[in-house]
């Protein structure tokens, strides 16, 4: 009886989702974020609705399967703009971006009224090393260290700590590719000392992402500067919005979210900077490093380099933009810092320029060359940077390992814009009615 009332009460409670980001899953995710029926999780343990959203590549479908049996019962799993598993029972798909809110919540309430039944178990129930009863003392390993009880390493005393020389136990584990403080499709081998980052091994690249179609439009014929410099301004302030959510900054992500739900010319940011400065975020940013040397600030290119002194922007070679009177803005240092009040800048200047464009009616000129926000595209588009991660984070602690990663944009951008979407999904907002936030 007492367990029925429990299910009932939580059923009028928001749906807890866990979201698995397969390629261009993200545009879900923050979709979902502004949903006031939606309680996104950041561990599957703590989800009673498991979201697939985008296309998983199949070798990212182990670690699916191994995500998918952490959920506690009841759950379920709903597959966004991807063909579920065959043998799967009582799985939904969605593929119109507006109906994704109230298919998660109905999900969530026939689970909790015992109206749905529960997903089905994927992986065998035993250990995934066998353990028990090997060794001196039983715990799988040799002596009376070292063993992989439950599949997990014991931490060993392996190597001499890089920051101090202190000997502490180092642990290697693997981390991705659907951890919520990675780029979506990450995964990296780290080895840890405390809370240090000793090494740092990325082993898949991010997904590539889809940036808004204007720039792939821009690569075709003249567009106007208002559109272009908008769809940049609206790609750093999302990028903020995952940044500020992984500091614990929640209202101040969800402001920067809707900010970009609803830019236009007339918008500012002089409302959400104040309130980045009264947080404290560019304190927190500042503490840990992560800074990038000349070279590795070059192959990054676009804001990182621009954080990092470097004044290259291919927008200042663009006659439309010469036309406007621009010119890069920089920072020193190139650290987490830096690169934030880089992207705030830029975020400012871009508005800026829009309001100009569009007054002006002005347009790009070059087509063979655009600067993206991710960085200059001329003859080929960015490159995955990933790979610099292996340099860069070991020796930081892990907080600021993760600040370091979610301050770099490093997925290569896709051969191809837009990505699938309905009519108006692009500032369809959760909760609006379709209307844009302002």
């Amino acid at each position: 009886m007492a367990v029925n009332w429990l299910r009932k009460l939580a059923s009028h409670k928001r749906a807890p989702v866990f979201p698995v980001l397969g390629k261009q899953g993200d545009k879900a995710l923050r979709y979902l974020a502004l949903s006031p029926e939606i309680e996104l999780v950041d561990s599957p343990r703590h989800a009673s609705v498991l979201l697939i959203a985008g296309e998983v590549p199949a070798d990212r479908l182990e670690p699916l399967r191994r995500v998918h049996d952490q959920l506690p019962d009841p759950f379920t799993t709903l597959w966004f703009r991807n063909e579920p598993w065959p043998h799967l029972e009582n799985v939904d798909r969605i593929d119109d971006l507006t109906d994704l809110p109230a298919a998660l919540t109905k999900a969530h309430r026939e689970l909790m009224t015992g109206q749905r039944d529960s997903g089905c178990r994927i992986l065998s129930d035993r250990p995934p090393n066998p353990w028990k009863g090997e060794g001196d003392f039983g715990q799988g390993g040799e002596g009376m260290m070292g063993g992989v009880p439950y599949g997990r390493p014991m931490a060993m005393n392996m190597q001499d700590d890089i920051s101090d020389g202190l000997t502490l136990d180092s642990l290697t584990f693997r981390l991705g590719p659907f951890f919520m403080a990675f780029p979506p499709g990450m995964a990296a081998e780290v080895t840890l000392q405390g809370d240090l980052v000793q090494s740092w091994e990325t082993q898949l690249e991010p997904y590539p992402q889809r940036l808004d179609a204007v720039f792939f439009n821009a690569r075709k014929h003249p567009v106007p500067i208002a559109e272009i410099e908008l769809a940049r301004a609206r790609h750093h302030l999302q990028r903020l919005y995952h940044a500020l959510h992984l500091a614990g900054l929640e209202a101040l992500s969800l402001s920067s979210l809707r900010l970009a739900y609803g830019l236009s010319t007339s918008s500012t940011l002089d409302g959400l900077r104040r309130r980045l400065v009264r947080s404290g975020f560019f304190h927190l940013a500042a503490v840990g490093g992560g800074v990038l040397n000349t070279e590795q600030a070059r192959q990054f290119g676009g804001p990182a380099a621009r954080a990092a002194g470097l004044a290259d922007d291919l927008r200042s070679h663009d006659a439309g933009y010469r036309r406007l009177g621009f010119s890069p803005v920089c920072q020193d240092g190139g650290g987490v810092s830096a690169r934030w009040k880089q992207i705030l800048d830029e975020v400012e200047q871009s508005l800026m320029l829009a309001r100009q464009a569009e007054r002006d009616e002005v347009y790009t000129n070059d087509v063979d060359c655009i600067e993206t926000p991710r960085g200059p595209w001329d003859e080929q588009p960015p490159e995955d940077a990933s790979a610099i991660l292996d340099e860069v984070l070991p020796g930081l602690e892990w907080g600021d390992a993760l600040a370091t990663i979610a301050s770099l944009d490093i997925a290569a951008v896709a051969d191809g814009g837009g990505g699938t979407q309905s009519p108006g999904e692009s500032r369809a907002v959760p909760g609006g009615s379709g209307n844009v936030v302002k």
